[in-house]
């Protein structure tokens, strides 16, 4: 125990940052909660997580890897005040370059299809997970992470106040006040960008700069890109076919455990945000550092217990069938803890620059992920808990294999 409090005590900026980035998270794993709580209608409730769903899987194709790319060129450079303002005109444009895309696809299907606000509201999230995202590089390179929180705080407090607003007067909801504080920020971070790429933006940028920017990042990141996009396919997997593939009940269950599972993950971007920076700046590329990834698993282990212990209780409470439920849950909760440390040990690998490694390592996941699918006869929502955890699991164990075997040592 005085050990525990001694390492929470030399730990106090951490603390305060994960204090302040835990209030901005606990509004976004609340508030579909709150819906589904203030307004009781499951259909609305899937939907929202079937948005959330489908831009997480989205969002690692179109950055084009200027996020991760942008940590690597900073530890590499000489002048790296240079760098960091020369990415964020790289980013502003490819921004803009985004957003056009996105209003021409809502105005194509408003035209074509007639008008879904689905559409809007998955353009608009893409916009706000991919500026906030990278504002998370750039603050924790520049010594200001909390900046980057006090963004997404704003606009997740907005919606907030909204749905509490709508809820207290008895108004009829509408799904506009959970995004509303993202659609607010994307146009004006859109407006933004107009007057400094078109008005103050342009001295000493040439275009061939830019372009090979962006192509550094692709090269760079190409195989994090699709490791990515395939590991958050498989998270997601089950959230954007329960409309066609399970009834709403399942679809229920599973969003809303997966939604508790947040808590684990949300405590491993916190940690991760603010430690990123010293990994990669640390010289021995072949060594883990012990000190920070035990603490790192010390509150990913917290977490998790909480996380067991608070949806245990809510299946005790709401579920007739709780052998059924607990197991569901365990294995969605244990693919969540897991996937986590994944993502933990494969920064080594980009810090090295054999992003290559990733790309293999999600390829055997995908494919763990669809034998499992395919090989055992059961419910749709057990099949893809089964597959989910075995699949992460397994990929983990193969990721701390081939640590071993490229001489990693924990010091």
């Amino acid at each position: 125990m005085n050990k525990v409090l001694t390492l929470f005590k030399n730990n106090k900026a951490l603390l305060r940052f994960m204090a302040l980035s835990y209030l901005d998270k606990a509004i976004i794993f609340l508030l579909p909660l709150l819906v589904f709580q203030f307004f009781q209608d499951q259909k609305v409730y899937v939907s929202i997580e079937y948005i959330y769903s489908v831009t997480t899987v989205i969002i690692p194709l179109i950055d084009l890897g200027l996020s991760g790319y942008f940590f690597y060129a900073y530890r590499n450079s000489e002048n790296r005040n240079v760098i960091i303002s020369f990415f964020i005109k790289c980013f502003q444009r490819l921004y803009l370059v985004i957003s056009c895309v996105g209003l021409v696809f809502i105005t194509i299907h408003y035209f074509g299809f007639g008008f879904e606000p689905l559409i809007v509201f998955i353009v608009a999230r893409l916009l706000f997970v991919l500026a906030t995202a990278f504002f998370a590089s750039y603050y924790r390179l520049t010594n200001k992470p909390e900046k980057a929180v006090y963004i997404t705080l704003f606009s997740n407090i907005l919606s907030l106040s909204f749905l509490l607003a709508y809820f207290v007067s008895g108004l009829q909801f509408s799904l506009w006040l959970v995004f509303i504080g993202q659609i607010l920020f994307s146009t004006l971070y859109f407006l933004k960008s107009i007057i400094d790429v078109f008005f103050r933006g342009n001295q000493g940028i040439e275009t061939n700069e830019i372009k090979s920017i962006f192509l550094k990042a692709l090269m760079f990141s190409w195989p994090s890109i699709i490791q990515v996009f395939v590991a958050m396919g498989i998270t997601n997997f089950g959230k954007i076919n329960m409309f066609t593939k399970m009834n709403l009940e399942d679809g229920v269950l599973l969003s809303l455990i997966q939604r508790f599972s947040m808590i684990i993950f949300l405590t491993h971007s916190s940690v991760w945000a603010f430690i990123l920076k010293d990994l990669y700046v640390d010289k021995n590329l072949l060594t883990i550092n012990k000190h920070l990834f035990y603490k790192y698993l010390m509150f990913l282990l917290l977490a998790f217990g909480i996380v067991l212990f608070v949806t245990e209780i809510y299946i005790l409470k709401n579920y007739i069938n709780v052998f059924r439920t607990s197991c569901i849950a365990l294995l969605i909760i244990g693919q969540t803890f897991f996937a986590c440390i994944f993502a933990y040990l494969e920064m080594y690998y980009g810090r090295e620059n054999k992003n290559i490694i990733k790309l293999y390592l999600a390829l055997f996941n995908a494919l763990v992920f669809l034998f499992v699918l395919m090989a055992f006869n059961l419910d749709f929502l057990e099949r893809i808990s089964l597959a989910m955890f075995i699949s992460t699991f397994t990929s983990l164990l193969l990721s701390v294999f081939v640590l071993y075997k490229r001489n990693y040592n924990l010091a």
